[in-house]
């Protein structure tokens, strides 16, 4: 339990320092894109993360999340950083996490994005042209995810579009469990 409840807490870190807060070294954030919009193209984002793995591998999606942004006085400035999850089931050895992130950095170029240099051998992360971002992240048992993220107008509710497709998997704690549990030959 420990181990997984570490894993959330690095891979929320991450997901914000490399998917980012937005902010650049101006302190200005990415445009910011309508609600609507921002969910189609988070949902293109992971599927075509996830699609682009060979062989295919299972997953189960979070659901949207927006938390708002703070100004320096700390108020909220009427934006939100809107974030979908998709966990990967499918155990990945560690000899087979290279493949995975080359794979993935391989569709990102496809697309014209931007990669980022994150200097961690367990990350890959890239910015779309319209300022989405998208991150695949290795936890410490081999939990990938994908986080793709925008910055949209604070829809005031942290789950804007409702719980997720299908429930999470549940751990013995009742909690959601993510960690990877499908073996498969090519990857596990």
């Amino acid at each position: 339990m420990r181990l997984r409840v570490a894993g959330a807490v690095a891979l929320l870190v991450l997901g914000l320092g490399t998917a980012g807060c937005g902010e650049s070294a101006g302190g200005s954030k990415p445009p910011v894109v309508a609600l609507d919009t921002a969910r189609t193209r988070l949902r293109e984002l992971v599927e075509g993360t996830t699609g682009a793995l060979t062989p295919a591998v299972r997953y189960a999606d979070d659901a949207y999340r927006a938390v708002p942004h703070e100004n320096a006085a700390r108020d909220n400035d009427g934006t939100a950083k809107l974030t979908l999850r998709r966990y990967v089931l499918t155990k990945v050895s560690a000899a087979n996490q290279p493949r995975l992130l080359e794979q993935v950095r391989a569709y990102w170029s496809g697309l014209g994005y931007t990669p980022h240099d994150t200097g961690a051998p367990d990350l890959a992360s890239a910015t779309a042209p319209d300022g989405t971002g998208v991150t695949v992240s290795v936890g410490a048992v081999g939990n990938v995810t994908v986080i793709a993220d925008a910055w949209v107008r604070d829809p005031g509710s942290t789950a804007p579009f409702g719980p997720a497709p299908s429930p999470l998997p549940t751990g013995k704690d009742g909690g959601p469990d993510t960690v990877p549990t499908f073996e498969d030959p090519a990857w596990s």
